[in-house]
């Protein structure tokens, strides 16, 4: 009897070990910080080797794709390149299920993927319709119709300033010299050019620009996490390039600044510590963190621009404003951030921002709150395997 007794208070020993040490350890291997929106596959659920890249309306005519990029971005060679005389460009990458459609004067890009059962998508909708403007919005389901919109950036003007604090920057004690605002001027047909990287991954450059050259948007899009020509971008976001070629400057020492502005319902935060920073995709960046109480996008730049073929820092003015509106009992709150971005004078300035989502499904927790849970989780298994221990001394004594 005492055997059977000893080989219990062993048996149950061990189980409390196993406890202390096997819960921490396996919720640490599920995970730590902010999750990627993974998997790949089409829409029948199984997976594919490689992007489908062909052009459902064909037609379009053929020229070499350029495309400037800072931090090491210069040409790209391109192929397929199309233009979109008022008929529709359409795209379907396989992997993850990013889907783009586009004509001359918007593109639509859709980026889904199916980790549960809404299916939530989220999707970037560009226009140079008026000034140029990327709207990113969340789709709840595959199958709705109404998008919610996150957030709005307007590319509103150049501007050409003396500065007269020598800051640096932009600001209301500088002088305005001449001006363009980007709403008054007129855009080229968007076209889009599909170039692969050196290992064989697809990538998709969408390019627009004034009729005389002076400023050009170039959007990157990738089917997968993509490496190219120093720089790392995946599914849940899109590089842009702002190019800004011989302005015609009326001072000789007056210097540019590019006004942007990011319009949203819900809170802005700046970050000197990216989201791609964090996940290691990208260095020395700094931007906005644009938080609804279950979504996060993001608008951000690199800290540097190249202005002739010279790496120089970029300094950035972030001026918010938030407004509350009230339609009977309902009321409604709008930001407005104003990103200024001042580059030093040159004849070729070329600056690259990024958009995109921090989270698409499932709960956004850091790190350090995931080993806080850990710590009281491991807590609470020492004191049940006290108590299972205590509790068989007991029992034993009484016997």
């Amino acid at each position: 009897m005492k055997t059977h007794q000893r080989a219990m208070v062993v048996f149950l020993l061990l189980i409390s070990l196993l406890c202390t040490s096997g819960v921490p350890s396996g919720l640490a291997q599920e995970g730590n910080g902010y999750q990627y929106m993974g998997g790949e596959g089409n829409s029948t659920g199984t997976q594919q080797g490689s992007p489908d890249n062909t052009n459902q309306t064909g037609g379009y005519g053929n020229r070499q794709g350029a495309g400037n990029n800072q931090n090491g971005s210069g040409q790209q060679g391109g192929n397929n390149t199309n233009h979109s005389e008022g008929q529709q460009y359409r795209h379907r990458y396989q992997r993850r299920y990013t889907l783009m459609e586009g004509a001359g004067n918007y593109t639509r890009i859709r980026s889904q993927c199916r980790n549960n059962a809404t299916q939530e998508a989220f999707e970037i909708f560009f226009t140079i319709d008026t000034a140029p403007t990327l709207q990113l919005s969340y789709i709840p389901t595959l199958n709705a119709s109404i998008e919610q919109r996150h957030f709005n950036l307007i590319v509103e003007q150049l501007i050409e300033y003396n500065d007269m604090n020598t800051n640096g920057k932009y600001d209301g004690a500088d002088a305005i010299v001449s001006s363009l605002l980007l709403s008054n001027v007129t855009f080229t047909n968007i076209t889009y050019t599909n170039s692969t990287t050196a290992d064989g991954k697809t990538f998709t450059i969408i390019e627009t620009h004034t009729l005389d050259g002076l400023f050009t948007i170039l959007i990157y899009l990738v089917s997968e996490r993509t490496t190219f020509l120093n720089n790392t971008i995946t599914q849940k976001e899109i590089k842009i390039d702002f190019k800004i070629t011989d302005y015609p400057f009326m001072n000789q020492t007056s210097n540019l600044a590019l006004i942007t502005q990011v319009e949203t319902p819900f809170v802005i935060t700046p970050e000197q510590y990216t989201y791609d920073e964090r996940q290691g995709t990208a260095s020395h960046e700094s931007g906005l963190n644009i938080s609804s109480p279950n979504r996060s996008g993001f608008f951000t730049w690199a800290n540097q621009v190249i202005v002739d073929d010279i790496t120089h820092p970029v300094n950035v003015t972030v001026l918010s404003q938030s407004e509350q509106t009230f339609t009977g009992n309902a009321q409604e709150s709008n930001t407005q951030s104003q990103v200024i971005f001042s580059y030093p004078r040159g004849k070729t300035i070329v600056h690259d921002p990024k958009i995109g989502v921090v989270e698409l499904l499932g709960e956004v927790i850091p790190a350090v709150l995931q080993y806080e849970y850990l710590s009281v989780i491991y807590v609470i298994a020492c004191i049940l395997s006290a108590i299972v221990f205590y509790g068989i001394v007991y029992y034993r004594k009484k016997r």
